[in-house]
């Protein structure tokens, strides 16, 4: 600050009013030994401070100052520090309990009103969205309750709307995998309006572009969605976010794939896998790697896409989710398809389409029962094919597929008893399926 600050600024800073920018712009001007303005600050400190007499002496005594804010910083690290510990035994109460029990502790008891309490909500959240919409939808929405609760004289009330965003983010994004897009625009129009509330933090404004580029993905709105990734990159590379770079290129590749740009999907996941963390995040990594696969199949290089899957499948196992290693075994299929072990690929994709079957997963099981289609037509196994077309319907008027879906099935049965089904029509009736999913707004189960 070049310029001596106007008295009125000067009596500002002492009572704590202005922005931090400003704030630190004085204190420099003030540590540069500036005569005049110190007596014109020490002037205001007896109202600052509730009355006394006027300090003597020309300049601050900083060390007290300095002393104080420590003893301050430490006592608010100390309660942090008991909040964290505190936590996860409170989480574990909470999940004890039923869910309705578990709405009325966290908005009636003051225990529950933490940031890291609310925090673990949240990340609780988002492990249920790899396995279970539904529930993660209920973890948001206590994590959301939460947040609304936080005391701004703790943790002070920008800082309080972030984490109240950054909730709202997370409850969209567990509404956008159950495919509830109507819902999931609303929590996201809250979680940006919170966020103009909060301290303009970058990385929590990506967070949530990032969150809410994945949903307009599956609302096949794609130039919006690589909009906000095109925002997130900045970012993340403005604050050198290697993580959040990594996690902005990897859904980049996601989408490109979703759109049919499988050579600058594969380019983008691959830049993305290599600025990730795995020990940060292991389930991304693992997503990250399940789709660069299985776009490598879909483009043709399907060597390439086997050793990957090798070298990836310990991955699967370490994080140990039942319906990723169940992807893992779909992929396998396919890859053996594709390379032409027909044996191999049958056994393995008739059993995971049970297994969809059990799960009351009824898209999924739609499109397992084309690829097992796929691999009957390249064979020309016309009898197992019409026997496959005839199994399907039945499965499917009691799932979760509506009836445009439903006419394509059974355009692909009418096909396949005048034995006319062809591998173009296969890939149109796929495509259709897919794509019909995300503009009904049923339930996706596609790798997260």
């Amino acid at each position: 600050m070049d310029k001596h600050p106007d008295p009125n600024l000067l009596s500002s800073f002492v009572r704590s009013e202005l922005p931090r920018r400003r704030n630190r712009e004085i204190v420099r001007h003030l540590l540069a030994r500036c005569g005049d303005c110190c007596r014109v600050a020490l002037r205001h400190l007896p109202l600052a401070y509730g009355g006394g007499a006027e300090p003597r002496g020309t300049w601050f005594d900083y060390g007290k100052s300095f002393a104080r804010a420590w003893r301050e910083t430490e006592r608010r690290q100390d309660s942090l520090a008991a909040e964290r510990s505190a936590a996860p035994e409170l989480l574990r109460e909470l999940l004890a309990q039923p869910l309705d029990r578990q709405r009325v502790l966290v908005i009636t008891s003051t225990r529950h009103r933490s940031w890291s309490f609310c925090e673990l909500l949240l990340e609780a959240a988002r492990e249920w969205g790899y396995r279970e919409p539904g529930r993660a939808i209920e973890m948001a929405q206590l994590g959301v309750e939460v947040a609304a609760r936080l005391d701004p004289a703790v943790y002070g009330q920008e800082r309080v709307n972030d984490l109240a965003a950054r909730a709202w983010g997370v409850l969209g994004n567990a509404q956008r995998i159950r495919s509830d897009f109507l819902d999931a625009d609303e929590s996201f129009l809250k979680a940006e309006r919170l966020l103009k509330q909060g301290t303009r933090d970058p990385i929590e404004k990506a967070q949530v572009l990032l969150l809410k580029s994945s949903l307009r993905g599956n609302q096949q709105r794609f130039a919006e969605a690589f909009r906000l990734l095109d925002r997130t990159v900045a970012i993340a590379r403005n604050c050198d976010d290697a993580q959040l770079l990594g996690r902005a290129l990897v859904m980049r590749g996601f989408l490109l794939g979703t759109a049919n740009d499988l050579a600058a999907a594969i380019e983008s996941l691959r830049a993305g896998i290599e600025g990730l963390d795995p020990v940060a995040d292991p389930r991304l990594h693992v997503a990250a790697q399940h789709n660069l696969i299985l776009f490598l199949s879909d483009s043709g290089q399907n060597d390439e896409a086997m050793r990957l899957l090798e070298s990836s499948r310990p991955l699967y196992h370490e994080v140990g989710d039942q319906m990723g290693l169940l992807r893992l075994r779909w992929l396998e299929g396919r890859i053996a398809s594709s390379l032409g072990r027909f044996a191999e690929a049958e056994q393995i994709l008739r059993d995971v389409r049970q297994e969809l079957i059990e799960r009351d997963l009824g898209f999924d099981t739609a499109l397992l029962s084309l690829d097992l289609a796929g691999l009957y037509a390249r064979q020309g196994r016309s009898a197992e094919m019409r026997r496959l077309a005839a199994e399907m319907l039945p499965i499917f008027r009691s799932r979760d597929i509506h009836r445009e879906a439903i006419a394509a099935l059974f355009l692909f049965q009418k096909a396949a008893e005048m034995e006319r089904v062809t591998l173009g029509l296969i890939r149109e009736v796929s495509s259709y399926l897919q794509e019909s999913r995300s503009a009904a707004g049923l339930r996706s189960h596609e790798p997260r």
